[in-house]
């Protein structure tokens, strides 16, 4: 008997504070802030690139001019997949030249997810080959670019992540948003991966395989855990192996100075996604990407100029409100049903664990917290 009162005890504790928490998620006020979202890098429904990001903003109540919520669905400019899914049919919504200004008056602010794109053997064929097949959408364009510029001239928030400067992008374009945002793209990306053998990781990229062996005249042997970095210019690639070059595998985000007297975010935490070399002279650096060399692999990194320490989130001091995040941030697959639950992050620390590999926990206590804070202090702006 007191097994099945134990038992329905916690069937009750689990309607009912879901229950709770969906109601006052739902009777608390909007936060009216009209954002204009881009990613053109959308390979499935699940929009993986800036579901994360929606989340928040269903989450925290932040709304559009009409009161309705954020839908991750519909309210984003770039490559719209269409149901039903195998007919692989698409739409596009691109920001057009003649709609610049309009656009740049309308929104408070932007935030662009993802420029990579969508190539026609990824859409097509969902392949993970050295071909990537003709471009269908992607890359910053020159109206992209004029749009930013004049966000910036009307000083509202411009909010820019992982592969915004990288190809497609055309260089002329990227030249352009450099000087305009005051940062420097190296040409090299990189990412932290959990076995390096090209047997058994099914999400390690053929094409960085094929392009090690050929620039290389070798064979890729890697195996266990490493961090890979590739020059898109030069098409060089360097794989630091744990063990061998690293002293700690993942590479940590540390807090600057700075960033701790401005936010309130966690000195350090590991980040298991991709990232881009970029630096800057002119701005401030609010965190920085660590990878934890070791004197094996020092020589690695110096053979091609390479830091250890380098950007990972950059804020402007050009007297407009910009962010730069050069870290994959919103690449993490939040499930959307919890976002309407009122107070889910008091049990964040379920939700993630002490594995250093464990992209979770920056989500939940990294990305979240800035993220919140940064949209925040900005609506408070405009008040």
């Amino acid at each position: 008997m007191k097994t099945i009162k134990t038992i329905l005890i916690i069937l009750i504790i689990l309607v009912l504070i879901p229950l709770i928490s969906w109601l006052i998620w739902g009777i608390g006020s909007g936060k009216p802030l009209n954002i204009m979202v881009l990613n053109k890098t959308v390979l499935s429904f699940e929009r993986k690139e800036h579901r994360a990001l929606f989340w928040y903003l269903i989450h925290e109540k932040y709304v559009k001019p009409d009161g309705k919520a954020y839908n991750m669905n519909r309210d984003y400019f770039g490559f719209h997949p269409l149901r039903p899914e195998k007919l692989r049919k698409y739409e596009v919504n691109r920001i057009k030249l003649t709609e610049i200004d309009n656009l740049a008056s309308e929104y408070d602010m932007t935030y662009f997810a993802d420029t990579y794109g969508v190539f026609f053997n990824e859409w097509y064929r969902g392949r993970n080959i050295k071909d990537k097949g003709t471009l269908i959408e992607g890359g910053l364009n020159n109206n992209d670019y004029l749009f930013l510029r004049k966000m910036s001239e009307l000083k509202k928030l411009i909010i820019l992540e992982y592969n915004f400067l990288n190809p497609p992008t055309d260089d002329l374009v990227r030249r352009r948003s450099e000087d305009l945002f005051g940062v420097q793209w190296s040409g090299w990306i990189g990412t932290y991966m959990n076995d390096l053998s090209k047997e058994k990781n099914k999400i390690l990229p053929v094409w960085i395989v094929d392009l090690y062996n050929s620039k290389n005249q070798t064979d890729w042997e890697f195996k266990g855990e490493g961090i890979i970095l590739v020059n898109q210019h030069t098409r060089d690639v360097i794989v630091l192996e744990a063990g061998k070059h690293l002293e700690s595998v993942v590479p940590e985000i540390q807090t600057t100075e700075y960033g701790k007297s401005k936010f309130e975010i966690p000195d350090n935490v590991n980040f298991c996604q991709w990232f881009e070399i970029t630096y800057t002279e002119t701005n401030k650096v609010v965190a920085e990407f660590k990878i934890h060399i070791n004197m094996e692999g020092k020589p690695i990194l110096d053979q091609y100029n390479l830091p250890s320490r380098f950007p990972a989130v950059i804020e402007s001091s050009a007297g407009f409100p910009f962010y730069y995040f050069t870290g994959d941030f919103t690449e993490f697959p939040v499930k959307m049903l919890t976002a309407k639950l009122k107070g889910v992050n008091v049990f964040k620390g379920l939700f993630y664990g002490d594995q250093p590999n464990d992209p979770t926990k920056f989500y939940w206590t990294y990305y979240q917290p800035l993220l919140g804070q940064i949209l925040e202090n900005y609506r408070t702006s405009l008040k």
